[in-house]
């Protein structure tokens, strides 16, 4: 009797993990703790689970009103409950215009130039050099939108797409049905996956069903009819697609792909994981801008050793950090440089 109750308990505490079942519009998931987690943590699980970098919120479904309410805290969950992800809208800044009399327009006018006057000689009394704007910064990749945007297709595919949608509409006729469909696919996903490389070179599988959900919902005469929500063969095309574009990226030089190119690789070694942008981080590896060249970002970085040395003269400090950020991200990924070095 002992022996089956000390059966039990071990049992008991060798399952004492907790699963929850997560949902993403028309995603879903298994997320599991070993034990009941706090509400940041829950949420923390939830992003990394589905690659989310923006803030969100959770709400689990409740049994008495089989509906679902806002999550505050994980005392109210239980092993195997339903959670659902809301994405927390960023606040907005609106801005109005104030009408001023000319008199206080005036004066704000004085004002100001009597700041610039001060700021102007406590610049030249540090001996600091004020540098006209630098170049634009390199092209980097800005953070994966909320809503993906599609881009704007050739004249020949919108005018396909056009006359698709009025075939939808009118009888519920699919262009895949149309001999000129391949090449309208291929149109249409080389332009996808063109848009996708301003966010990620690697987009992952919740990337890839937005952007297929997103032309899919403005476009539903290309849903497919074999697929069991009419976005998966859009999926996989896409997964083979922004590969293929990879490719033509190396093919060029950039850095950010090349890093990851393995020419040769023995046979007692294994192969060298794949380096790419971790969470929350959009530019990993930016090439370096076209009028700059290494011999001349290194000046730039010394230079910018000097200017750490003044006083009052961030904006120049934040200017050269933009100008060399692709130097330096080099010398940490290609390099391999210590801590030691870098400092």
């Amino acid at each position: 009797m002992s022996f089956h109750f000390l059966s039990q308990q071990i049992i008991a505490t060798m399952d004492t993990h907790v699963r929850f079942r997560v949902l993403l519009d028309h995603i879903v998931k298994k997320v599991s703790f070993p034990e009941m987690p706090t509400l940041q943590e829950l949420i923390k699980g939830v992003q990394e689970t589905f690659a989310i970098s923006e803030d969100i919120s959770l709400q689990y479904k409740d049994t008495d009103f089989d509906d679902f309410f806002t999550l505050t805290s994980t005392d109210d969950l239980k092993d195997k409950d339903t959670l659902k992800i809301i994405y927390v809208e960023p606040p907005t800044l609106i801005l109005s215009n104030i009408n001023c009399d000319s008199t206080l327009n005036s004066s704000l006018v004085e004002m100001a130039f009597e700041k610039s006057s001060q700021c102007s000689s406590s610049a030249e009394s540090d001996d600091t050099v004020i540098l006209p704007p630098p170049h634009p910064t390199t092209p980097m990749h800005q953070p994966w939108p909320r809503e993906f945007p599609l881009p704007c297709f050739s004249y020949t595919t919108e005018m396909a797409l056009k006359q698709g949608m009025i075939e939808y509409e009118k009888d519920g006729t699919l262009p895949c049905h149309n001999k000129c469909f391949p090449h309208l696919k291929t149109n249409i996903l080389e332009c996808l996956a063109d848009a996708m490389y301003t966010y990620t070179a690697y987009a992952n599988d919740t990337q890839r069903y937005a952007v297929a959900e997103a032309l899919v919902n403005k476009y539903p005469c290309l849903r497919e009819p074999g697929s069991f929500n009419g976005l998966y063969g859009w999926q996989q095309s896409l997964k083979y697609k922004v590969g293929n574009y990879r490719t033509k990226l190396r093919a060029l030089g950039v850095p950010e792909v090349m890093i990851n190119t393995l020419k040769q690789k023995s046979s007692d070694k294994q192969a060298k994981n794949v380096k790419k942008a971790k969470k929350c981080e959009s530019n990993y590896f930016p090439p370096v801008p076209a009028w700059e060249t290494p011999e001349s970002l290194e000046i730039t970085r010394v230079q910018l050793l000097a200017e750490t040395k003044k006083k009052n003269n961030d904006q120049v400090i934040n200017d050269l950090m933009s100008q060399t950020f692709s130097l330096r991200r080099q010398e940490v990924l290609s390099e391999g440089s210590n801590v030691a070095t870098l400092l």
